[in-house]
């Protein structure tokens, strides 16, 4: 039987006619914003973000494309660290992935949209890659469209079912949150460093070096681009606006983390010279007339920031190494190990 469900307790009402019905949306939102409101959503958690931005180990990631491209903001292996990171606060959670080139993709939509569907009835938001990660909050089955909107505000605009996984790139993706169990916090704070120092050692096997830096190597490949300007402005902008917000989200996360090990003190205080000197990079891409035109005492003072805040995280994760001398001693080369 034809349904229409919303959940109106979520947004006020989709809009009955729409004429942009292919439109996405401004802006960035990430995996993290996208399960954090849905997380609020079930009252699931009453942590602030950044809280979760850390303790699902998100915000320690470092990756950007050789370019400098807005892309950076999103590569990496969704399956692997979406899926652990629901995992790491208690919460199941079902995805699927692939291309919509692949012949099998129509059999995968189908599939998709049942899930969705049946998430959807039972009152959760579904996360879905619509070039950017959105939240699916509705379905209408006469007019055969899904109701999605970003993670933040409440606009929502409607993608038609044939529509589910075409997106301006190949890939496809989504995941639906089922439940979510007590967890011990402090246990997962704890391994939420350990997962830091793995993501900075570490390269994503998903991307392809020539193309992607990880963790360390990535404040190498920023300075590099910066020095060649072979960037665009706005996107390189974007992406280092994005990981300036991210190191806030640590320095405030490992603000409360004192009591998990008498040599906390350093990561807190290097985290926080971390997120200052992204404030400060921050200040001189805002000067737009200057970063726009690539005025060399700008760029340089840009170049010059990114190499301290190179070694200031690596302080930090040393700092972590030296705090957690044992667990991590005992997973040997494989710090990621769970």
């Amino acid at each position: 039987m034809a349904a229409r469900v919303v959940l109106q307790d979520w947004i006020e009402s989709p809009p009955v006619n729409s004429a942009d019905e292919y439109r996405s949306f401004s802006g960035v939102s990430t995996y993290t914003d996208a399960m954090y409101r849905i997380l609020l959503h079930k009252l699931w958690t009453d942590f602030p973000r950044y809280m979760i931005a850390g303790m699902t180990a998100s915000a320690f990631r470092l990756v950007v494309n050789r370019r400098l491209t807005s892309e950076s903001i999103s590569a990496y292996n969704w399956m692997a660290e979406n899926f652990v990171a629901a995992d790491f606060i208690g919460v199941t959670a079902s995805q699927a992935a692939g291309f919509s080139f692949e012949p099998t993709f129509p059999l995968y939509q189908k599939q998709a949209l049942l899930d969705i569907k049946a998430s959807i009835d039972r009152g959760i938001g579904a996360i879905l890659w619509h070039d950017q990660f959105v939240i699916v909050t509705g379905y209408d089955d006469v007019e055969r469209v899904l109701f999605i909107c970003e993670s933040k505000g409440n606009e929502v605009i409607r993608l038609p079912y044939d529509s589910l996984g075409r997106n301006s790139t190949p890939y496809w993706y989504y995941q639906v949150l089922e439940a979510c169990a007590p967890i011990d916090q402090w246990e997962v704070c704890k391994e939420s460093l350990i997962q830091a120092v793995y993501k900075w050692e570490t390269h994503d096997y998903m991307l392809p070096p020539q193309d992607y830096a990880c963790g360390a190597a990535a404040y190498a490949a920023i300075a590099f681009v910066l020095q060649t300007e072979t960037y665009d402005t706005e996107q390189a902008a974007a992406v280092l606006r994005y990981y300036a917000k991210s190191r806030l989200d640590i320095a405030s996360y490992v603000a409360g983390l004192k009591h998990l090990s008498i040599k906390m003190d350093q990561v807190i205080n290097e985290y926080e010279l971390l997120a200052n000197l992204y404030t400060m990079i921050v200040e001189e891409i805002d000067n737009s007339i200057s970063w726009d035109s690539r005025e060399p005492d700008c760029v340089q003072n840009v170049i010059k920031l990114i190499r301290k805040a190179g070694a200031t995280e690596q302080r930090a994760i040393n700092a972590i190494k030296r705090a957690f001398p044992e667990t991590i001693g005992n997973r040997f080369k494989d710090v990621g190990l769970r």
